[in-house]
């Protein structure tokens, strides 16, 4: 088996980045529990949930400019769509915002695809 390593597109490292500012970005002391600017956002009554859902369409733009294939692009726009419902619910979606991270899933589906890409099997 031949393991080829490819570095990931600059679209994804933008996604990354983005990803990380809206899920993970600060951390509550002590117990290191990670957060981003999506369940602050959510609590704006309203608009809050429809501007990170906006923001996370950016994510998964980003991802599917790197290459990310069409046929798969449901699976991430499910991801959004699930946030927004939820997240739209008072109280409940509050505390779903910090928990859910979407954007942080979608970039995970989106780097495991891009690794099995880079991954070239050969015959034994």
């Amino acid at each position: 088996m031949h393991i080829v390593t490819k570095e990931l597109p600059a679209e994804l490292k933008h996604a990354e980045k983005l990803a990380s500012l809206m899920d993970d970005r600060f951390r509550v002391p002590i117990i290191g529990y990670r957060f981003g600017l999506d369940p602050m956002i959510g609590l704006i009554p309203g608009a809050g949930d429809v501007v990170s859902a906006v923001i996370s369409l950016f994510i998964v733009r980003a991802i599917t400019r790197a290459g990310f294939p069409r046929k798969l692009l449901l699976q991430l726009l499910i991801t959004v769509f699930l946030d927004l419902v939820i997240g739209g619910i008072p109280v409940i979606g509050d505390i779903w915002d910090f928990f859910f991270k979407a954007n942080r899933r979608n970039l995970k589906i989106a780097k495991r695809y891009f690794e099995e890409q880079a991954t070239y099997s050969g015959k034994l």
